[in-house]
């Protein structure tokens, strides 16, 4: 992915406000020269996630070799290598000493992709996966979460079924499994059936790809749509389907 044209400092200035100046100048990230305003969003996703990862990697106090590891683990799954590989740990570096909060990013972030939940769900997925690295969700790891959930405007309990899950036996799966489906449980089977075909097409590649997501956070899509298709599962099972 080589990224020619203007500094993303200035871009960023534009599209994040002043978080765009604190994490962009001098990281050497750079803009395609006369890139498309989806292709703007996507790039400008990219730099706000790894500072918002840097965020959550900081939360409890220190950044755990766990947590490196995690945020090392998404890049490679990224794909990235040599020059971008070495501008998102800036991204990273950066970020998790500025004086800005969790928050403030989340925030941000929520206006460039417009509130979409699909694209916020797999933002969220990454930021959860930090934040459990070294097994344990720290209160304020749960927080930032949570401020993910209600500023992305999110259904209320989206947090909660991610981190108590819906597989097997575990308690509240089956209200777990609701949650994650956004379905009431006295819901209709035609009224949830239908509920999950729309949830399937709104999770297609080609689907997320319009709205500006960038292909390396299609994995986070699919995880999304795996959680989708088990809890639709264990609901099926429990009303006989």
């Amino acid at each position: 992915m080589a990224w020619t044209g203007k500094l993303i400092g200035g871009v960023l200035g534009s599209l994040l406000g002043p978080l765009g100046t604190v994490v962009g100048v001098g990281i050497g990230h750079q803009f395609d020269k006369g890139a498309t305003k989806l292709k703007q969003t996507a790039q400008t996703f990219q730099v706000a996630f790894f500072g918002c990862l840097a965020k959550m990697a900081r939360a409890d106090g220190t950044i755990s070799k766990a947590e490196i590891e995690a945020v090392e683990q998404i890049m490679a799954r990224f794909n990235y290598t040599g020059a971008v590989r070495e501008q998102a740990i800036e991204i990273f570096r950066r970020a998790k000493d500025d004086p800005h909060t969790a928050a403030d990013y989340i925030n941000q972030l929520a206006g460039v992709i417009q509130f979409n939940p699909q694209i916020a769900m797999t933002f969220i997925a990454a930021l959860h996966a930090v934040a459990a690295a070294d097994g344990v969700i720290h209160p304020n790891e749960r927080e930032i979460l949570l401020q993910a959930e209600r500023a992305f405007r999110l259904r209320p309990g989206t947090i909660d079924a991610m981190l108590n899950g819906v597989r097997g036996n575990a308690p509240n799966a089956l209200e777990n499994a609701y949650k994650v489906m956004e379905v009431a449980p006295d819901a209709t089977d035609a009224e949830i059936k239908k509920i999950y075909r729309h949830k399937c097409m709104e999770f297609h590649p080609d689907k997320l790809a319009s709205k500006g997501l960038p292909e390396e956070f299609m994995t986070y899509a699919h995880e999304q749509l795996t959680k989708i298709n088990e809890a639709y599962d264990l609901i099926k099972k429990e009303r006989g389907l």
